[in-house]
C-alpha cells in the first residue's frame, strides 16, 4: 500500500463546464459565480494520456510567496514529491513521459507583487495568461502553477481555508502562500503541506476523480464530487489535521515512499484508454 497524505483542510476546485468556470467547495455545494474560461489554456486529456512524451511544470511566484525548496527529509528534495507523483500517474502506461519539475527558485519565475488581498478565478486566469504563452509542441505539455499572496475570494469575501485551487480543463493551478503558512509551525510539515496541495491539484487537472477519466472501481465520494473514498489517498477530501500530517511525515521518514495517490486513482490513470 502506498503511503498517502490527507490535506490539512478543504481544497477548492474550480471546474470548467461548457466553457464556463464555476467554483465548488469540498462539501460539493456550488455558488453562483460564473466567468468565461480561457480557451487558449484548454487541456486535451485524451492527448495527454496518449501522445504527450514530455511534461514540464512551470512555476511563477510573487515576492513573499516563494515556494519551499531544498531538502525536505533525508536527501529528498522538496519538489521530488510532486515529480514522483506525476510519474506515478503515468507508470505502466505505453507512454511514460519525461517529467521536468523545477528544484529551486532559479528555475522558477518571480513576478512583480500584485498587491491583491483576495483572488477571483477570473483574476487567476488573467494573471496566468499574462505570464505564459500557452501553445507548445504536439508531444509536449506544460502545467502552470502560481504561488500568490492573499487568499481566494468566495462570495465576495476572503477564504483563508483554501490553500490551493485548480482550473480543471486547463493546466493551471494556484497555491495561496498565506494559507499555507497558517497550517503549521514546523517547516518540514509546511513543505509537505505545500507539496501535497500541488499533488492534489495536479490530480484534479489530470482528470481525477471521475473528472475526465473513467474509474476502474467505484471510489468516487458521492458527497464530495471529484474526491476519493480512500482515506489514504491524497484525493480524499477530509481535513485530517496536523497530528495526522506529523504521523505521515514519520511514516515517510521510515519508508521513503513519496507517492500520495491511492491504488484506486493510480489504477484509473494506468487503465485509461482514450477512444477505447
Amino acid at each position: 500500500m502506498r503511503h498517502t497524505l490527507n490535506l490539512l483542510h478543504c481544497v477548492l476546485v474550480i471546474l470548467v463546464s461548457a466553457g464556463y468556470l464555476f467554483m465548488a467547495g469540498c462539501s460539493g455545494q456550488s455558488d453562483d459565480n460564473t466567468i468565461v474560461g480561457e480557451e487558449s489554456f484548454a487541456l486535451d486529456l485524451a492527448a495527454l494520456y496518449s501522445e504527450v512524451t514530455s511534461i514540464a511544470v512551470q512555476v511563477a511566484f510573487e515576492p513573499d510567496a516563494e515556494p519551499f525548496t531544498g531538502t525536505v527529509i533525508n536527501e529528498t528534495q522538496c519538489w521530488e514529491v510532486l515529480e514522483e507523483n506525476i510519474q506515478a500517474l503515468f507508470a505502466g502506461r505505453i507512454i511514460e513521459p519525461d517529467i521536468f519539475v523545477p528544484r529551486d527558485s532559479t528555475e522558477m519565475v518571480q513576478i512583480p507583487a500584485q498587491g491583491e488581498e483576495t483572488w477571483t478565478a477570473a483574476e487567476i486566469m488573467d494573471l496566468a495568461g499574462s505570464i505564459w504563452d500557452r501553445p507548445r509542441g504536439f508531444s509536449a505539455e506544460d502545467f502552470y502553477v502560481l504561488f500568490l499572496n492573499g487568499y481566494l475570494e468566495k462570495d465576495g469575501e476572503e477564504n483563508p481555508q483554501v490553500i490551493g485551487a485548480s482550473v480543471v480543463g486547463t493546466p493551471v493551478m494556484v497555491v495561496f502562500k498565506d494559507a499555507i503558512l497558517r497550517a503549521s509551525n514546523s517547516l518540514t510539515v509546511l513543505m509537505f503541506v505545500e507539496q501535497a496541495t500541488l499533488v492534489h491539484e495536479f490530480g484534479h487537472v489530470m482528470g481525477l476523480v471521475d473528472n475526465g477519466i473513467p474509474m476502474v472501481s467505484d471510489h468516487l465520494d458521492p458527497d464530495h464530487p471529484r474526491h476519493c473514498t480512500n482515506e489514504e489517498c491524497v484525493m480524499y477530501w477530509q481535513n485530517e489535521g496536523a497530528a495526522d500530517l506529523r504521523e505521515f511525515v514519520q511514516q515517510m521518514m521510515s519508508t521513503g515512499s513519496l507517492v500520495m495517490f491511492g491504488e484506486e486513482c493510480l489504477d484509473d490513470t494506468m487503465s485509461y484508454m482514450p477512444g477505447g
